[in-house]
């Protein structure tokens, strides 16, 4: 009974959705789940996910302390942190713990915490996994860091013999924000451990003629 209950037990645990998928479906179509639930978006996706740079006569203190904040860890003058709606996420979610297969604030894995992040600041919405996230049509994949812009995902190879197994979202300067080891941080690409892991990155595309739905 002992060994039947531990293959029951290791079953269910495969079956929790995260980071990594480790065998890409015979037939994958994944293009039916991303879409922007807002009607008055009519131009391209990185028109899709800007954020209009706020007054500064009504800048609340709260919100020069986090532009403040972010920009020490950009390394970027302040007044270059314009998307408050993101980094108000990214300091909700700083230093949650790291759970695989998580998506609470007790524990989050990295595409899960992609998938909130623009659930909530863009309202777009993506797949579960890194690897769904990577190749769904919605997202057009380039290799070039100098292509990078801000709300771009980036995707890792972290475990061999798997394409894709790590998610991030490109801030600037050379950071991304993740779920990691260490929890939710912020990372720089020029680290050894991310620059040799690094795959590609993502701009998602939302201004498809026909709208799509979420899965």
């Amino acid at each position: 009974m002992l060994p039947g209950k531990i293959f029951s037990a290791l079953i269910i645990t495969l079956s929790l959705p995260a980071c990594t998928l480790f065998k890409k479906p015979a037939t994958p179509d994944y293009s039916t789940s991303l879409y922007i639930n807002n009607t008055t978006h009519k131009d391209s996706a990185s028109a899709a996910v800007s954020v209009s740079m706020p007054n500064k006569r009504t800048l609340s203190r709260s919100d020069s302390l986090l532009k403040t904040k972010y920009a020490q860890y950009l390394q970027v003058p302040a007044d270059s942190i314009n998307n408050l709606k993101l980094y108000r996420f990214i300091d909700e979610w700083l230093n949650t713990p790291y759970q695989w297969g998580g998506t609470s604030k007790r524990g989050i894995d990295c595409s899960a915490l992609m998938q909130r992040l623009l659930a909530e600041v863009y309202d777009i919405y993506i797949p579960r996994t890194s690897y769904q996230q990577y190749f769904t049509d919605n997202v057009e994949r380039f290799a070039r860091w100098e292509s990078l812009a801000e709300g771009d995902l980036i995707f890792f190879k972290t475990i061999p013999g798997n394409p894709i197994t790590h998610v991030g979202l490109y801030l600037g300067n050379g950071r991304f924000v993740n779920s990691a080891s260490r929890g939710v941080t912020i990372e720089s690409l020029r680290k050894p451990y991310w620059a040799a892991r690094y795959v590609a990155s993502g701009r998602l595309i939302v201004n498809k003629s026909k709208r799509v739905a979420k899965n």
